[in-house]
């Protein structure tokens, strides 16, 4: 063969090599498909069809080309690097082969319903443009999320993760609507302890019905209170148009807004979650969750339908065992009960006093406050000199008749200044505060003891609140 010859089949190479497509595919391996006519500006560089970004491109040859490498692939690698999808329909399909859909991009709906992936799923740096469905979808090797992007929503409803998965700086829809970004209601993680989520914005995830307890949660950005607490989304979910929120709805024989105990046992298990980590101050955080869903559900009535049962083989009682049957029902009885527990139960003051054990600060403020009021209270109601004790000196030139240990003498209280029987009624309180048993004043029978009484009540119980609060917080 001439040198002329030898330089012609040279150039008609590197002529083929021009026109093959150069996206680097697994191990940097170039396409090398053949470069598809696309319109002008549309994609950067000459592609495939695979590769471009063309919106009218031939789904049909697409997807016959998919096909041909599921195909080819058998058990093996199936690489979809950088694939532009123009339609993804997969709905209860197998995939037998290790799907690598690195930096892949579904411009359209991905409709994985039911799909199972035999062998690893590798979603590196995928984007979906519109909402990407996984439900009921089976993962039996590891899945890799991270980086990816989802645009709309990520639905891995009641999806079954049976090896680990990673969604490592994945982004997830976090606008301002109440419906959900990713959905992982009734997920189930068979090797929870191999499931991370790193670097995620879960602001608008949901979770419930999964347990979730011993999940990684690294640097993950959950939604806020106003208080600054984190809070789950199922608490704020649309449950009338957001169908994967269903689960939240309410039993029928309530007057609660949702399912607080739904939302109840995921709080307990993320608190368990950042207990186990020693994460103290984000587990604090979700028991304050857990706690406000048990102020807010209502309390059930038990009580009628017991009486009901005892009373019903009594002819003469048989109205009042009808009557009992019908309170348990009545609308109008449990809106009211619910008001009530939800603003004076015992959960409601729980709250009022130290955040459910989580500030220390609120007991302090309320100590604060009770042993002022009562330090106005003592010489009003009930304040008289100890036995034994004198009363102070006096800077005033009125003289007045020391009084009797065993009364209140009125003309000692007249002639005292504000000031000093405020400052006796303040020593008086704190000392019954600290258990102090040799006061100059004492409260005096009857209404000062019963002061005293609620005064010790009140300051023994937020002293323990204000101890149970820093035990939680600098806890180790």
């Amino acid at each position: 063969m001439s040198d002329t010859e030898e330089d012609k089949q040279a150039g008609d190479h590197e002529a083929g090599a021009d026109q093959a497509c150069p996206v680097e595919m697994h191990d940097r391996r170039r396409c090398g498909r053949p470069i598809y006519n696309a319109p002008p500006s549309i994609d950067k560089t000459p592609v495939c069809l695979m590769h471009s970004h063309d919106p009218n491109k031939d789904d049909g040859a697409f997807q016959a080309e998919f096909e041909r490498i599921l195909k080819g692939a058998g058990e093996g690698l199936a690489d979809f690097t950088h694939f532009v999808f123009p339609r993804a329909h997969y709905r209860g399909r197998k995939f037998a082969a290790m799907c690598r859909f690195v930096r892949a991009t579904f411009t359209q709906d991905a409709d994985f319903f039911g799909a199972t992936f035999t062998q690893a799923a590798n979603l590196f740096l995928a984007r979906f443009m519109q909402d990407a469905g996984f439900c009921w979808a089976t993962f039996t090797q590891a899945a890799n999320f991270s980086l990816a992007r989802f645009t709309q929503v990520a639905d891995f409803f009641q999806a079954k993760f049976m090896g680990p998965a990673e969604f490592l700086e994945t982004t997830f829809r976090n606008d301002s609507g109440r419906d959900p970004g990713p959905i992982f209601a009734r997920t189930r993680f068979e090797k929870a302890e191999a499931v991370e989520f790193a670097d995620v914005d879960l602001g608008r995830a949901l979770f419930y019905r999964g347990d979730v307890s011993k999940v990684g949660f690294s640097n993950v950005r959950w939604r806020r209170r106003e208080n600054g607490k984190w809070m789950l989304f199922e608490e704020v979910a649309d449950l009338e148009h957001a169908s994967a929120a269903f689960g939240l709805r309410p039993e029928k024989d309530t007057q609660d807004d949702r399912n607080y105990v739904v939302i109840a046992e995921l709080y307990q298990q993320l608190k368990k979650n950042y207990d186990d980590r020693r994460d103290y101050w984000t587990a604090g955080d979700f028991h304050y969750g857990e706690m406000e869903m048990k102020r807010l559900a209502c309390p059930r009535l038990t009580w009628p339908s017991r009486l009901e049962a005892k009373v019903s083989g009594r002819p003469r009682l048989r109205k009042l065992g009808e009557w009992c049957g019908k309170l348990e029902s009545n609308a109008w009885l449990l809106s009211k009960l619910r008001w009530w527990h939800q603003r004076f139960g015992l959960a409601a003051w729980y709250r009022r006093a130290s955040d459910y054990g989580e500030s220390w600060g609120k007991p302090l403020l309320w100590l604060f406050a009770v042993l002022v009021l009562f330090a106005a209270l003592y010489p009003l109601l009930g304040l008289r000199l100890a036995a034994g004790k004198s009363p102070a000196a006096k800077t005033s030139s009125v003289q007045v008749q020391t009084p009797s240990p065993q009364e209140i003498d009125l003309r000692y209280w007249n002639n005292e200044r504000p000031g000093r029987l405020f400052w006796h009624g303040a020593m008086t309180s704190l000392g019954i505060a600290t258990f102090q048993r040799d006061l100059a004043y004492e409260p005096s029978y009857p209404w000062g003891r019963l002061l005293a009484l609620l005064e010790l009540l009140l300051t023994s119980t937020l002293i323990a609140l204000f101890l149970l609060a820093v035990r939680r917080q600098f806890r180790r």
